[in-house]
């Protein structure tokens, strides 16, 4: 998945200079970036129930495979027909990769190491956003737009071959549904209490308008939606926005991966950032705000070390929102609604992607930037507030050993 959002953070950067360069405009410019999301929307919830239903390891091959075409066709073709195939492409077989792997990192451990287990894995996406757009850059300059596609055709070959020796550590399903906190411990200890109530068979795993009444997973799409919005629109506009300022290639994408070295330098202390501030839900208030202040002030400053100043805060704040919201859904859901939940996660953020992009892009061209990165970091402060007040009800319910059912 390093590798995979390596890619990711090279086409984010490349896209929209490849657009420019081809004499798009910036609405244009927002429709590209948008164009990745419209197949998540439509299949994320889908995609999530096959997920739980096939397994995890099948759809995370599916997805691999499927994400070569993406660069491909612009590496071979190239043109603005191609940026759109590919972009469409990437989400398509993105959705699928992104929900199978997250699902397997979640069964390979348990709730109590779900913090520093999913701290871990998104190192290795942060990893990726940092040399992402670095490589965009040096490849941009020093060979063109289509050899820097050509470089990641080649590193998704590899994320599959990674992919496919992932089956001698299959996990085993998780099939157990949550009880009370001191039952669940009495009996791991082989004594349960003459009074508590006998095993009984488990009920069916919640449905989609169930899991949207789960606090864990509102949390978690108030937080994510809103990162993932204004991170979208920072990685759409930024490198125009320098490109303007007559920056090169090199040094956005220089600027791009700061944030991603701030977030991968974030991750592996998430669980103590988290226990020092007093939970995973009040951590994420705290970093939806450092990155709606990255974000919304971008506009306003031309200075390069003012803008990386802001990436930094922007790279922060995401580095520890993003995984937490994961973990809010993985806490509280039951393991077997676990693909679906996470399918309901990213189909909304996906809603949030589509749209933000395209209408930020015709802000942007009507009004400038300092507006379109204003809106974003406003809809992001917003987003903090609504779920800073959903703190109290996420804490009780792990209080009262509350996993899946709302």
């Amino acid at each position: 998945m390093g590798l995979v959002t390596l890619t990711l953070a090279t086409v984010a950067t490349a896209v929209p200079l490849y657009a420019v360069a081809l004499g798009l405009d910036a609405a244009t410019v927002g429709l590209l970036v948008a164009l990745p999301n419209v197949f998540p929307v439509l299949l994320a919830v889908p995609a999530g129930r096959a997920v739980d239903g096939k397994g995890a390891l099948r759809w995370m091959l599916v997805g691999s495979l499927g994400l070569v075409s993406a660069p491909l066709i612009v590496a071979t073709v190239g043109g603005t027909g191609a940026l759109v195939a590919s972009q469409l492409l990437l989400g398509l077989f993105h959705v699928f990769l992104t929900l199978a792997s997250q699902a397997f990192v979640a069964a390979l451990g348990t709730r109590a190491s779900f913090e520093r287990d999913f701290a871990w894995y998104s190192t290795s996406l942060a990893a990726g956003r940092l040399g992402g757009p670095l490589l965009a850059g040096v490849m941009i300059d020093a060979a063109g737009f289509r050899p820097a596609f050509a470089v990641v055709t080649g590193a998704l070959v590899i994320s599959t071959v990674l992919v496919a020796t992932l089956r001698r550590w299959r996990p085993e399903p998780d099939t157990t549904v949550a009880t009370p906190r001191q039952a669940r411990d009495e009996a791991a200890a082989g004594s349960p209490p003459t009074d508590a109530p006998r095993p009984t068979a488990a009920p069916p795993p919640a449905g989609s308008r169930a899991l949207l009444g789960n606090v864990g997973l509102q949390l978690a799409v108030l937080s994510s939606a809103g990162v993932f919005v204004a991170i979208a629109v920072r990685q759409a506009f930024l490198p125009v926005y320098l490109s303007e300022l007559s920056y090169s290639a090199t040094s956005i994408g220089a600027l791009l991966s700061l944030g991603g070295l701030a977030a991968v330098l974030v991750r592996p202390i998430m669980p103590l950032l988290s226990r020092t501030m007093g939970g995973p839900a009040r951590t994420l208030v705290v970093a939806m705000s450092a990155v709606a202040i990255g974000v919304g002030l971008t506009g306003l400053v031309s200075s390069y070390g003012v803008i990386a100043l802001l990436t930094v805060t922007a790279g922060l704040g995401a580095g520890v929102g993003l995984p937490l919201s994961i973990v809010t859904v993985a806490s509280h859901v039951d393991p077997r609604s676990r693909g679906l939940a996470l399918g309901i996660r990213l189909s909304l953020n996906r809603v949030a992607q589509l749209v933000a992009p395209v209408a930020i892009g015709a802000v942007v061209a009507a009004s400038g930037f300092a507006l379109g990165f204003a809106l974003a970091g406003g809809a992001l402060a917003a987003l903090a507030l609504l779920a800073a007040a959903r703190v109290g009800a996420f804490e009780a319910a792990a209080l009262d050993g509350e996993r899946p059912m709302p």
